[in-house]
């Protein structure tokens, strides 16, 4: 039911043409209601979600998905067993200390494993939505930009760190026509390189 359900699914679509096939372990970091560890669960992964809130593992629990799902603190750790992918969508950026996070992850990892986060960029702390929940839950939201994210990552130990366009910020144009098509080639240069010019 919720407005932006479509650009939830396309970035899920994104992550899983991302993620190594199954088999393989899954760990989801932050899963409010278990949406996602559903999802991941049912494409065949073995998958542990995690969340801090009691409620929201209860919810996810009530879903009778694949999945296994526990509550944890992924800012103090450990976060439990070794793991193939981890998958962090959209809650990095309401950890108090995001290093903690990613320096735990690391660790929960195997030498081969694979992270992957989805996180909204500069901007997001400020926009009336995010204020709104800050005030009315109390809840952390800070801009997670790519270039933190990065240097986060190297120091908690990840050695290579890629960068994809999140394609549910790229509007759609109709390529039946010239202009058309220029437009889209337009956002999305605008999209990976932050000005079409």
């Amino acid at each position: 039911s919720d407005q932006r359900c479509g650009d939830y699914l396309m970035d899920i679509a994104q992550i899983m043409n991302l993620l190594p096939p199954p088999p393989a372990k899954l760990l989801d970091v932050g899963i409010g209601s278990g949406w996602t560890s559903d999802l991941f669960a049912s494409r065949g992964y073995e998958v542990l979600g995690l969340d801090i809130s009691p409620d929201m593992i209860a919810l996810a629990k009530a879903r009778n998905s694949k999945a296994q799902f526990i509550i944890c603190d992924y800012e103090t750790g450990p976060v439990p067993g070794i793991h193939d992918i981890a998958v962090i969508y959209d809650s990095l950026h309401h950890a108090e200390n995001e290093f903690l996070v990613l320096k735990n992850i690391y660790h929960a990892l195997s030498d081969t494993g694979v992270l992957i986060t989805v996180e909204p960029g500069t901007g997001h702390s400020t926009t009336p939505e995010s204020i709104s929940v800050m005030e009315k839950y109390g809840t952390t939201e800070k801009d997670m930009p790519y270039s933190r994210q990065k240097f986060l990552m190297q120091k908690a130990g990840f050695s290579e760190v890629r960068q994809y366009i999140r394609l549910n910020q790229l509007p759609l144009e109709s390529l039946s026509t010239r202009d058309g098509a220029l437009a889209q080639v337009r956002h999305g240069l605008t999209l990976g390189y932050g000005s079409a010019t």
